[in-house]
């Protein structure tokens, strides 16, 4: 139903072009040109307004196509910009092309921000998702797509959230709830997040309330991007596909909560000592409304903050300046990542020698506070002080999504650290489980001996195996392929890269030999090898996860009977 005002607003829009158009018409009537000639101009010029009058009015209704508009306005003069730039510099001599980009860069890097923040809804969730890859982007757009860490895609007023919780409960709050935070706690990519207990049995929860109209929003928001790829990056086109169709299944939390509670029963048996997922409760949960069990702890980015801000203190530095070094740091061109094995094993001694340290200091003030002690002022006791250990957090994520994917067939394909807690108990809290895929177990085993081939770094039997799993490209040639499938699901490394860009490195796949099919089911391993990889690479850890996946793809490949 369209309102009043957007009726008038309407009309505002359209008479200007009915106006044109009988002008047009009283002129054509008037004229020596024969009458024919002059109703076909006539009726082509009112076809063309009438059409853009449609458009006008559509827009003018219709939120989606406003926001297509806005999108198309922004973001293609800038492509064009960049393609000119890049056509022009092409035969220039690198130092002139860097140059040139990075004016671009400074140009359009704020335009992009503002009209994020404008946008919000999808486009902020991939600056927020993008932030975690520090080669993923120039400078200029890094640096503002971290600030969007902190933004919230969507805001909903109390009132809102209290009727929505109201109609799925089908009961008034203070009847299903004994507490209920008005401020959020945490924010969703479509809603956000309260913290509550149920009156029932005392349960301290969680409650993922779902913005109204986000979902058409969304939908209009992953299309333009789609059509934005498929002009300006085709390659892209069969990831767009595959990751609209898992994100389209975050609109209905009953799909979502049925997924957690899968999981739930596959990783807290096995991995329970290590990570904490939560449990929904079913009864509660309905398509805009899902009830879970709450997890305390910080978000990743902060915990790993709070830990360098000691760190950097200690060191009579402040956090913004122990930061800038480490980017500096990884700038340079003689720069080389961590080992992961290695840096798991250095903080252990570390954490070893620092234990040792408390322990003897505590028996030491034991010793004289029940001795000495009892007669004059005691010490107090020092508290264990935990070391961050990097190596070994990244090791249990890598560890406990190959498990998802392999093993059990369902999986996040969304693990970015937004959806990674760190708990008071050293636990890792894994949550929103919105963009779950499963896996066939023929895929499984297909992805599995993938896994290995990439391991042994052999090119042939990778190539067998992408055969097997449907991947064609135009030219076959078996080592670009192999450089592509390696730099999605295990390494990207300038090895891999010669040193290029994402950007740069499709475009040169592309232009080696370009991809004319890859099958649906390889996109979100491979996103989820690579968002995992994003974080270890954000510490200077290098993450070869074919080597970490090898022995459990291993695993699961002999007990089906593949290998012997």
């Amino acid at each position: 139903m369209i309102s009043r005002s957007q009726f008038i607003r309407t009309q505002s829009l359209l008479m200007p072009a009915a106006k044109f158009a009988a002008k047009i018409q009283k002129r054509s009537l008037s004229s020596s040109v024969p009458k024919r000639r002059s109703w076909t101009r006539t009726t082509t010029r009112v076809l063309a307004l009438v059409t853009a009058g449609g458009i006008t009015y559509r827009m003018a209704t219709d939120e989606g196509s406003r926001r297509s508009a806005e999108f198309w306005s922004t973001a293609f003069p800038i492509y064009v910009h960049y393609r000119w730039v890049e056509w022009w510099t092409k035969n220039e001599k690198p130092e002139v092309s860097d140059a040139e980009f990075e004016r671009l860069h400074d140009k359009y890097a704020p335009v992009a921000e503002a009209l994020t923040l404008k946008m919000k809804g999808f486009y902020l969730k991939n600056a927020q998702t993008v932030s975690t890859m520090d080669d993923f982007l120039p400078v200029q757009y890094m640096s503002w797509c971290k600030k969007m860490q902190d933004e919230v895609p969507t805001t909903l007023a109390w009132e809102e959230v209290k009727a929505m919780v109201e109609k799925s409960t089908g009961k008034k709050l203070e009847d299903t709830f004994s507490e209920f935070d008005q401020e959020p706690c945490g924010c969703a990519s479509i809603g956000q997040v309260h913290r509550a207990k149920l009156k029932s049995n005392g349960q301290e929860v969680a409650v993922k309330v779902q913005a109204p109209g986000i979902e058409q929003k969304f939908r209009a928001d992953i299309k333009t991007i789609k059509d934005f790829v498929a002009l300006a990056m085709p390659q892209h086109v069969t990831p767009m596909n595959e990751i609209e169709k898992q994100f389209v299944t975050e609109f209905d939390y009953i799909g979502e909560a049925k997924n957690l509670e899968e999981i739930y029963n596959n990783i807290m048996p096995v991995y329970g000592d290590r990570v904490a997922l939560p449990k929904p409760i079913m009864p509660l949960c309905s398509k805009t409304v899902l009830v879970m069990e709450y997890i305390h702890g910080k978000r990743f980015i902060d915990g790993v903050k709070d830990h360098f801000k000691k760190y950097a203190k200690a060191q009579g530095k402040s956090y913004e300046e122990l930061e800038k070094e480490e980017i500096e740091k990884m700038k340079r061109p003689d720069f080389k990542f961590k080992d992961l094995g290695k840096e798991k094993e250095k903080i252990q001694r570390y954490q070893r020698i620092l234990d040792y340290k408390t322990n003897t200091s505590n028996l030491l003030k034991k010793c004289y506070n029940y001795t000495f002690g009892i007669f004059t002022q005691p010490y107090e006791y020092t508290e264990r002080e935990v070391i961050l250990n990097l190596g070994s957090i990244i090791e249990t994520l890598a560890e406990v999504h190959g498990y998802e994917i392999m093993v059990n067939g369902a999986f996040n394909g969304d693990p970015h650290p937004g959806n990674i807690l760190m708990m008071p108990d050293g636990r890792l809290g894994l949550i929103d489980y919105g963009q779950v895929k499963h896996l066939s177990m023929d895929t499984r085993l297909k992805y599995a001996s993938l896994i290995v081939a990439l391991a042994k770094d052999d090119v042939d039997e990778t190539w067998e195996v992408l055969q097997d799993l449907g991947v064609k490209s135009r030219y076959n040639k078996k080592d670009i392929q192999f450089l592509l499938v390696k730099f999605w699901n295990d390494n990207n490394s300038k090895e891999v890269t010669g040193g290029r860009n994402l950007q740069q490195f499709i475009d040169w796949i592309e232009s080696q030999d370009p991809a004319e099919n890859v099958p649906e089911d390889l996109v979100m391993p491979g996103r989820v090898s690579f968002l995992l990889r994003a974080i270890g690479n954000a510490f200077g850890i290098d993450l070869h996860m074919a080597k970490l996946w090898e022995p459990m793809a291993m695993k699961v490949l002999a007990e089906n009977g593949v290998l012997q």
